[in-house]
């Protein structure tokens, strides 16, 4: 950008306005932003205009154009700004020069905060200062990158401070559905709002307790029909995560970064993953298949029981919690808003049944009664999910899993 906004210091004799054609490959060509002619400057003053800016630049060289980017909203500079020079060398003398002064600046320890030097307030008689200073304020510069380098600074730096966040609160982002968007268009408004209130909500409640995160490894399951079990939970998790797997190898959908494949070297400081140590006689008293599920619990109500299951009913949500991060976020991805987890649903709770009616003909003394309400339950025809079911990595309580944790050992 800024082809028509060169500066005049180019020269009278750098471009021949009444020339010809042929003479057109003798004109300079503009350098672009990756060749390091470009710098970026900030702290500009708000009341500083491009005219002044490149004044003070010029002192280092031959400008090509200055630029001071503005808000497209409030039309008011952002204070900062891009320099481009003619030389390479005229942009390394420029930021040699910041370089020098924000070291001179360095706030040193002292006991008073209010006699740190201030490299906003700097002394204008001050040497190094002097050539970077307008309107009272010290200019910052540094050397100008393409867009596609910025994006790149910009994703490690999120990379960076998602690394950092002991309390995984980038997860909220995942399984949200925002207006607006491809999947938003598949759900009713409604069903959209909904969503919207819990991300808002879950947030809010995350910023008001510091004793609550996010677990990477525990998902919270709503709107599930009120006849999916346990045992269901657990075979749509692991199903899941083969379907997650296959998808990505006939590359339907995008598969894990690099970094979400990366399992901590050690358990999650908050996620209570002791209890299979806790008890190894337990763990051990029963067998079971290694599978990618560690556990998966429906929350149910104690004063009604189902007449079927003979547990307490359903309250229509539940938890699975994996082993593995990766896998969550795996079960997250593919069970979020999926209208085919209806189906799937209906084929394994039929498969249940039988289980239950041949465990029960099974006992000495069969009872006949439930015996009727497991076959009038398989003959009962499957009704369609009312809406798709909402996923959301779990928030839990440090102190709550510690003291779990605690009375388990």
């Amino acid at each position: 950008s800024g082809g028509g906004s060169t500066d005049d210091d180019n020269g009278g004799d750098a471009t021949n306005e009444h020339g010809s054609d042929d003479e057109s490959p003798n004109k300079p060509q503009l350098p672009h932003t990756d060749t390091g002619t470009t710098v970026f400057v900030r702290n500009i003053p708000f009341t500083v205009t491009e005219g002044e800016l490149r004044t003070l630049f010029r002192a280092f060289g031959p400008l090509r154009y200055v630029r001071i980017t503005v808000d497209p909203e409030t039309e008011r500079s952002r204070g900062t700004g891009f320099v481009c020079f003619w030389n390479e060398q005229d942009a390394d003398k420029v930021i040699e020069q910041s370089d020098i002064l924000r070291s001179e600046n360095q706030p040193q320890p002292t006991k008073n905060p209010f006699l740190l030097p201030s490299i906003l307030t700097p002394d204008p008689s001050a040497g190094a200062a002097r050539q970077l200073v307008l309107h009272g304020r010290t200019l910052d510069v540094v050397r100008a990158v393409t867009r596609d380098v910025a994006a790149k600074l910009k994703e490690d730096g999120e990379k960076t401070r998602e690394k950092a966040d002991k309390r995984n609160l980038y997860l909220l982002r995942e399984g949200v559905i925002l207006p607006n968007t491809p999947a938003a268009e598949t759900i009713p408004r409604v069903e959209l709002e909904k969503r919207t209130n819990s991300f808002n909500a879950r947030r809010a409640l995350l910023h008001s307790n510091p004793s609550l995160y996010v677990s990477k490894t525990r998902l919270s399951i709503r709107q599930l029909p009120l006849f999916v079990t346990e045992r269901v939970l657990k075979r749509l998790a692991m199903h899941s995560v083969r379907e997650f797997r296959a998808e990505v190898k006939k590359e339907l959908r995008a598969g894990l970064s690099p970094e979400e494949l990366v399992e901590p070297a050690e358990a999650d400081d908050h996620d209570a993953r002791k209890e299979d140590d806790a008890h190894p006689m337990k763990r051990k008293s029963k067998p079971e298949r290694p599978t990618s599920v560690k556990q998966a619990k429906i929350v149910r109500q104690t004063n009604r029981i189902d007449p079927v299951t003979g547990k307490g009913k359903s309250r229509g949500y539940g938890f699975v919690e994996m082993h593995k991060h990766a896998d969550a976020l795996r079960v997250l991805r593919w069970v979020n808003n999926n209208p085919d987890v209806g189906s799937l649903f209906d084929k394994w709770w039929k498969e249940e049944l039988i289980d239950l009616m041949m465990k029960e003909k099974a006992n000495e003394s069969p009872e006949e009664a439930r015996i009727k309400r497991i076959e009038n339950e398989m003959e009962a025809s499957s009704k369609p999910p009312k809406s798709t079911l909402i996923v959301e990595f779990s928030i839990e309580n440090v102190q709550v899993v510690q003291r779990r944790v605690a009375q388990q050992e």
